[in-house]
């Protein structure tokens, strides 16, 4: 199989299994079109593997012999930097953020997570600031009194750790939350900002990251 990718400096690309290299190619042309790496199941639409953990075992060994960079993001497995090196956008220098909308988070009761794409945002580098960002969209009136409402989008910066009295997207027991974190004599504590919701343990949550911003539509 021939590809016409030249991104990877002296890798051959040549050298790889066909179904690896249809992988790349599917990846390229997807974050050419979307600046964000497809989903280990659409990648497996593509290429003919109805399992996504097969798809995962070729991701792994395109990472091992450094065709890939694996990402930390909560629903996209690949770093696609390399892919965007050459895109329009970047040479167009506009500073604008691809920002994938990838599901809907709790102001309120924690909800399951929803981890598909389901819009890009374009956002100004200023609403974003600097490092990986995803959106959710808000359900529940939990965070209303930080100005955090039903049908909101907020933008999340990913990281791992917060600072007590940042607002944060929170896993726990796989379910997904907006609250203010925490942390208060050893204790990680999830506060809302709406006096009708109570504290929640935050001791087991997972910091997804630290919201920077937040979008409503009018």
């Amino acid at each position: 199989m021939v590809t016409d990718l030249d991104l990877f400096g002296d890798l051959d690309t040549a050298a790889l299994p066909e179904r690896q290299q249809r992988i790349l190619v599917v990846i390229r042309d997807w974050v050419m079109r979307h600046g964000y790496s497809p989903s280990t199941r659409q990648i497996g639409d593509a290429v003919g593997l109805r399992s996504t953990s097969s798809v995962s075992k070729h991701l792994a060994a395109l990472e091992d012999k450094g065709f890939l960079r694996r990402s930390p993001s909560v629903s996209r497995p690949i770093d696609v930097r390399m892919f965007l090196q050459d895109s329009p956008s970047r040479q167009s220098g506009e500073d604008s953020v691809p920002v994938p909308v990838v599901g809907d988070i709790a102001a309120g009761t924690p909800i399951a997570a929803v981890e598909h794409v389901d819009d890009v945002l374009q956002l100004p580098r200023g609403l974003t600031g600097r490092g990986n960002v995803f959106g959710l969209r808000v359900r529940g009136e939990s965070m209303i009194d930080a100005a955090i409402c039903d049908g909101d989008i907020v933008v999340v910066r990913q990281q791992s750790e917060a600072h007590s009295g940042q607002i944060v997207a929170a896993m726990i027991d796989e379910e997904a939350t907006v609250k203010v974190y925490r942390r208060r004599n050893g204790h990680v504590y999830l506060e809302p900002r709406n006096p009708a919701y109570e504290v929640i343990d935050g001791d087991n949550a997972v910091v997804l990251g630290i919201v920077v911003s937040v979008l409503r539509s009018v």
